[in-house]
């Protein structure tokens, strides 16, 4: 990497006291107890509030049984009582489970029972829960809940932890169609924003008077890490329900946001709203994105109406979300450079690994693996699945991709068969188990195809069984009562045979031809 020359703003906020989740909090509820901590439309709570109320839920929890290494599992749309949550379990030592609230109930359950979770705050936005087994459901928007943590003082909880201790698990999709719990040490939230101040490089920064939207959901690495970030800083965290640009709007014309998170498909929506114009977003002054790459011609619009910076993270669940970034220097539309997903960080280290494990020249297409302070402890109860993925302290993506001499990552495919659609990570094995269990379906295969508004759409290739006729409308039924709605293919095609190697392994590239052919990536 060269290059790295960039002189932060002195309106900078960075604390480096601040190494953990329950210090960060406990640090600002002293340094700036009415600061607003966590916004929405409707509701305001200051630094001092969320410390208190948290330290009652702590001590709540604590009486329950819960303690250090605790799974505590969390399903809902965004609210100040995620963050209440968030900071209890780490003043007790406890790990953060949050669940994506669209999944299924077989999904949920799945993760409630490996990650056996002692507990599941709800608000009822989940849809149907499952049979939680030993897994107690608490409605965080209940009366009981209120009551419940009253019962408590909110003296300081002084938890006996470090920033190498686990704070979070969050589930990612597996290729074995079964998700993995990604185990997150709380360094992960912290590590990146170190390795920037150190630097002097403010592709991503804070300042004082900040407001940050909070675009991505909590139960995504990309959610979680960015409201770190911000709690980090001591500024103030917007947060809707769910994104829209209903949503969204009403928080800038409320707060006057100044910085926020959100994938492209993201942007593209807020952008499409007809009642947007410069002056909606007079106080922006720099987005981050991820999750996918963003296209020349939304980023032009982008540039055009939000006016202000920009800058592309690139990252794992496993990496402790980003590891690599495109400054927002480099954000210039028709340039070589904007096909890159970034460079690494200051003290992250990127390679490009070929088929025999030899690191590869500059240009030359490979395995990315990346080193990062900020990777995952490993894969909850997995120890095989965790060997293969953590090497030497290097994360192996699955993602191809190369290098130019300036240090700069570009994705040129996926090694392991994801698809990203609308920053959504979906395994095409997970829809194929399901589907398989169709009685009319005797082989499916399941990729990604190019979508102008989300990126890859998925779609799904299924052949009958011997006598029996498929109905394409049975199956959006069937696949529906147990996929998530963003993993449900956009499309149905019925052949009369899946493409197979010898070994019985789908010929995706074969039934990607069609779909990708004349574009110079296999990525959208």
């Amino acid at each position: 990497m060269t290059g790295v020359a960039e002189q932060a703003s002195p309106d900078r906020l960075w604390f480096p006291e601040c190494r953990t989740l329950a210090g960060t909090l406990a640090f600002h509820a002293a340094r700036i107890p009415g600061h607003p901590a966590v916004v929405t439309a409707d509701s305001s709570v200051s630094y001092r509030e969320l410390d208190a109320v948290s330290n009652r839920l702590a001590r709540a929890l604590t009486d329950a049984g819960a303690g250090a290494g605790t799974r505590i599992a969390v399903i809902g749309h965004e609210s100040a009582h995620y963050y209440e949550l968030l900071f209890a379990v780490a003043k007790i030592g406890a790990v953060l489970v949050p669940v994506n609230w669209r999944l299924s109930a077989p999904e949920v359950a799945h993760i409630l029972s490996d990650s056996q979770a002692m507990f599941l705050f709800a608000d009822g936005t989940g849809g149907e829960l499952p049979s939680t087994g030993s897994t107690s459901v608490i409605g965080y928007d209940t009366d009981y809940y209120a009551r419940w943590i009253d019962g408590f003082d909110d003296a300081p909880v002084v938890p006996d932890t470090s920033e190498t201790d686990p704070i979070a698990q969050l589930y990612t999709s597996g290729t074995t169609g079964l998700p993995k719990g990604v185990v997150l040490p709380q360094r992960s939230f912290f590590a990146i924003g170190d390795l920037l101040a150190g630097a002097g490089v403010d592709w991503i920064d804070w300042h004082r008077g900040d407001v940050s939207l909070i675009g991505l959901p909590g139960f995504h690495i990309g959610g979680l890490w960015w409201a770190m970030q911000g709690f980090r800083s001591g500024i103030t965290n917007a947060v809707m329900p769910y994104f829209s640009a209903e949503h969204a709007l009403a928080l800038f014309s409320r707060y006057q946001i100044t910085t926020g998170c959100m994938a492209a498909a993201m942007i593209q929506i807020l952008l499409s709203d007809p009642s947007v114009s410069r002056r909606t977003f007079a106080s922006l002054r720099k987005v981050i994105y991820g999750g996918s790459p963003i296209s020349e011609d939304l980023l032009q619009r982008a540039m055009t109406i939000l006016r202000c910076d920009f800058a592309q993270i690139y990252g794992l669940t496993e990496t402790g979300n980003t590891a690599v970034c495109l400054p927002p220097d480099q954000h210039r539309p028709g340039t070589p450079r904007m096909r890159a997903a970034g460079r690494p960080y200051p003290g992250v280290e990127c390679r490009i690994v070929g088929d025999n494990g030899e690191t590869l020249p500059v240009g030359a297409v490979g395995e990315v693996q990346l080193k990062t302070p900020a990777r995952m402890l490993e894969y909850w109860r997995l120890p095989d699945a965790t060997a293969a993925t953590l090497v030497d302290g290097w994360i192996i993506t699955g993602d191809a991709g190369y290098l130019d001499a300036d240090g700069y990552l570009y994705i040129h495919d996926r090694i392991k068969d994801m698809i990203i659609s609308a920053g959504e990570n979906v395994y095409p094995a997970e829809i194929e188990n399901v589907l398989a269990g169709h009685p009319a379906v005797h082989d499916v295969a399941v990729i990604g195809v190019p979508d102008d508004r989300w990126g890859e759409a998925i779609h799904a290739f299924v052949t009958a069984t011997a006598g029996a006729e498929i109905d394409t409308r049975s199956l959006v039924e069937f696949a529906s009562n147990r996929l998530a709605a963003f993993k449900l293919p956009a499309k149905y095609h019925l052949v009369d045979s899946i493409p197979r190697n010898p070994s019985g392994k789908i010929l995706r590239r074969e039934l990607r031809a069609e779909f990708w052919s004349g574009r110079d990536r296999q990525v959208n």
